[in-house]
């Protein structure tokens, strides 16, 4: 039997040819890039386990076909810059060092390995940018940025005084975070000892609380939230003491005993907080 398709139900039917055209090309096209990616680290990964041979040729033949497959890695390209000046093919090894910075200025050994070369060749003013530039981006303490330092105050001691004064913002940016760490912790501490002091007061234990909410209040003196806490307490406290004094004036009372009545009564006098206590809520 012969199927016809007419009108609106011939557009639909194109549409869902094509959407299933389209679905066929994305799904082919993911699987191929996924495939490239996927053989481009596999040249990557043999390439260097030939250069850790001393497997020049073969490494770097692995690493120009992980590049040709379209791989942009910049510690590849640092290894192919150590390859070429390793075979003396120095603008090569330029080029590729140069690229790996280009790929990701946050990699540091190319700076090194650069201003190395540059120094080998006699470049010096090319080699003391890229020593300077490396140490300029890493850490002070880390080991290559020391030779960097050594060998850029070797080639030009002027710049000692510039390397004082990175070092000098290093270590003050290294207390302004080490200060704000311990302020994290302080307040995470304080924070602690809040809700523990919330939990005793919850269970009547007001001493135990009073105990708590000052351990907290050292760690963070001006906290209003724990200061709330405390004076809510210390209320609780007074009022708790004085319904007791209260009760024993009235059977003092009601024993004819006014004397001991009126002392109980002067002890509710002295359980009363002198100073206003000032609660935000």
């Amino acid at each position: 039997m012969l199927i016809t398709v007419k009108g609106s139900q011939k557009v639909l039917y194109r549409s869902i040819v094509l959407l299933f055209f389209i679905s066929c090309i994305t799904f082919h096209t993911i699987v191929f890039a996924d495939i490239q990616v996927k053989l481009a680290e596999q040249y990557r990964a043999t390439g260097y386990e030939e250069q850790q041979k001393g497997n020049l040729n073969e490494a770097l033949s692995n690493y120009t076909k992980a590049v040709a497959i379209g791989l942009e890695n910049a510690v590849l390209f640092n290894d192919m810059g150590v390859l070429y000046e390793e075979a003396d093919f120095n603008s090569k090894a330029e080029q590729h060092y140069l690229k790996a910075i280009t790929t990701d200025q946050h990699y540091l050994p190319p700076y090194i390995n650069l201003a190395y070369l540059y120094q080998r060749v006699g470049r010096k003013d090319k080699a003391i940018t890229y020593f300077k530039k490396r140490y300029e981006l890493g850490d002070p303490q880390d080991p290559w940025a020391q030779k960097a330092k050594e060998e850029l105050l070797k080639m030009n001691p002027k710049y000692l005084q510039w390397v004082q004064s990175l070092e000098a913002d290093f270590l003050n940016n290294q207390l302004v975070v080490k200060s704000r760490e311990e302020f994290y912790f302080r307040v995470q501490k304080s924070q602690e000892g809040y809700k523990r002091g919330k939990k005793l007061f919850k269970d009547g234990k007001y001493k135990e609380a009073i105990k708590e909410y000052d351990a907290a209040l050292r760690l963070t003196p001006e906290n209003p939230q724990i200061k709330d806490a405390r004076n809510t307490v210390i209320l609780e406290i007074a009022k708790e003491s004085i319904r007791e004094q209260s009760e024993q004036a009235i059977k003092r009372l009601e024993t004819g005993d006014t004397v001991s009545a009126r002392h109980e009564i002067q002890k509710i006098l002295t359980t009363i907080p002198s100073e206003p206590i000032l609660i935000s809520w």
